[in-house]
């Protein structure tokens, strides 16, 4: 099926004020089409792509020495034990470390009127992170540092929960190990290419909000667009950022950077070359301070879209040699006075992928000019996992997609497609430890390639599944380890944002049967966590919260949906 992806249309047919985006020639193929590199069966019209359908609780400390009851003795009655308030008690004072204390002995608490050591001084942040619970008998479990008579103390470092960890996992338990941590997420996005302006004055609520929509936090553009849709992105906090098709007026085909050359790089037919590197990046410098100074501050920059497609939908073709000598010694010089990230390759596919990285990687001005390394996934399955990258501080993308239609939804906009979409961002998380993940397309009419179908004036379930990520997994968090046997049909990963430890769990459930699924948290997990759930009959729709009692909990995840566990100690 021809679905509209790169469309060979002037700019000024895109103005999508009630108007409706039409499928042409150029396009992703829905399920079953395919472009040179790609998967599924059938040819695609101008070699669309194919679908890939494939702290501490509990620590109280003063500023006085351990064991003992502040500037006064507890009141007669009151015996502290062996300390009314225990050894190290979770939070010591200033700088201290997360030492479990014994919080009082036996008659800790209260004597006959000596309620908490009175004057003792507020804990003044320590330094560690979580702290361990230490309540003795009577010994109160205060959270974030509770000290003297009961001002509550700085905590220095994340808090913990103390009482809801603890406990060991089950053999059918899906553990979560909140301290191995994982690739950075720098976010979720989608590629506005071709777009002029919003199709709807709620579209930004629904894209980028993370109360009322699916909270993306990365938007792609397309050199040679008008900048309506990135300034309302922009203004609402997503990262921005650019890639050329065309080098000509709007982002054309050819223009005077370019040469026409047949059959070039192995390609047959004739098609655009680089033959004005040095002009093509001071124009791309000027484009980035336009985008400046109204409203967009830009990101990244990316080499070409697709350099390796042999010039389909309007692309500049370059040899994997030719990416790398324009990457290091023009666009990284032109971009690094700007202060903006240098991106490459944007291949078509992890096959792709691999030839342009390693020409990258083999040129030293490219490989110290680049900062995200990038591919699309139209076949040849997952991407590569890259060590590479991040041993040299890298980044490591996916920008652009679309993983088709599933059987009985023609449409690609129901659940079953949707389904697709998320097992996809998983495999990508958590195979190749990508640290950003991007849909295809904004907008199009009656196909499965982007998030609003503009003919049928819906939003795609894809949007909401997104959302399951980018609403609670935010920039800067970071994914953790999870391990277990996962029951039939279901996928699990967990994130954790490293400021205050919150934890988020994204539970695939692709069959059609509802499934039990047990976690074990370890560390010191949330005391509840609040699903939110999209479904056939769902979107992000929030459940009741579950309760964590040693570390563990059960829930049942709905048949066909994508569920995440939302919790902040």
């Amino acid at each position: 099926m021809l679905t509209c992806r790169d469309v060979i249309l002037p700019v000024a047919l895109f103005i999508l004020s009630g108007t409706t985006l039409t499928a042409c020639a150029g396009g992703d193929s829905g399920t079953g089409s395919t472009e040179t590199g790609g998967d599924g069966s059938g040819a695609s019209p101008a070699g669309g792509h194919g679908g890939s359908g494939s702290s501490g609780s509990g620590g109280h400390s003063g500023t006085s020495s351990a064991g003992t009851s502040g500037t006064g003795t507890v009141a007669s009655g009151g015996g502290a034990g062996t300390g009314a308030i225990g050894a190290g008690g979770a939070r010591a004072g200033t700088g201290g470390a997360t030492t479990a204390g014994t919080a009082g002995g036996p008659g800790g608490r209260n004597g006959s009127g000596g309620s908490m050591a009175r004057g003792g001084a507020p804990a003044m942040g320590g330094t560690g992170g979580r702290g361990t619970a230490g309540r003795g008998m009577g010994g109160a479990s205060g959270s974030g540092g509770v000290s003297g008579s009961g001002a509550a103390g700085m905590a220095g470092g994340p808090p913990g929960s103390g009482t809801c960890g603890g406990g060991t996992a089950q053999a059918s338990d899906i553990t979560i190990n909140e301290s191995s941590l994982q690739q950075v997420i720098r976010g979720f996005g989608v590629s506005s290419a071709w777009a002029g302006t919003y199709a709807n004055a709620s579209d930004p609520d629904y894209l980028w909000s993370t109360t009322k929509g699916a909270g993306l936090s990365l938007l792609r553009i397309r050199y040679g667009d008008g900048l309506a849709i990135a300034q309302a992105a922009a203004k609402a906090g997503v990262t921005v950022w650019l890639t050329p098709w065309g080098m000509g007026n709007n982002g054309s085909p050819g223009g005077p950077y370019t040469t026409t050359q047949t059959d070039p790089n192995g390609c047959k037919g004739s098609m655009p070359v680089l033959s004005d590197p040095a002009g093509w990046a001071k124009t791309l410098a000027s484009y980035v301070q336009t985008a400046k100074s109204q409203g967009v501050p830009l990101y990244a920059v990316s080499a070409e879209n697709e350099p390796d497609s042999c010039g389909i939908n309007q692309t500049t073709s370059y040899s994997a040699t030719q990416l790398a000598t324009w990457i290091g010694g023009y666009l990284g010089p032109a971009m690094a006075p700007l202060g903006v990230k240098v991106m490459g390759p944007e291949t078509q596919n992890a096959c792709g992928f691999k030839t342009y990285f390693s020409a990258i990687q083999s040129d030293a001005a490219a490989w110290s000019a680049v900062d995200i390394l990038a591919s699309h996934e139209y076949g040849c399955g997952t991407l590569p996992a890259e060590t590479a990258v991040t041993t040299a501080n890298k980044e490591y993308w996916e920008t652009e997609v679309d993983t088709g239609s599933a059987n009985g939804d023609s449409g690609g906009g129901g659940i079953a497609s949707a389904l697709l979409t998320a097992t996809t961002m998983h495999n990508d998380l958590t195979k190749a430890n990508l640290n950003a993940w991007h849909y295809w397309w904004l907008y199009c009419s009656g196909n499965s390639g982007c998030l609003y179908d503009t003919g049928k004036k819906a939003w795609a379930k894809r949007l909401w599944v997104m959302g399951n990520f980018s609403r609670f997994v935010r920039p800067g968090w970071k994914r953790v380890a999870t391990s277990g046997t996962m029951p039939s049909g279901v996928l699990v990963s967990a994130y954790i944002d490293p400021t205050n430890n919150s934890l988020s769990i994204v539970a695939i459930n692709s069959s059609t049967s509802a499934s039990s699924v047990s976690f074990y948290i370890s560390g010191s997990p949330p005391c509840s966590l609040t699903p939110y759930e999209t479904s056939a009959s769902k979107d992000l729709g929030a459940g009741a919260s579950v309760t964590v009692a040693q570390g563990r909990i059960t829930a049942m995840l709905s048949a066909q949906s994508v569920t995440t566990f939302v919790g902040t100690p």
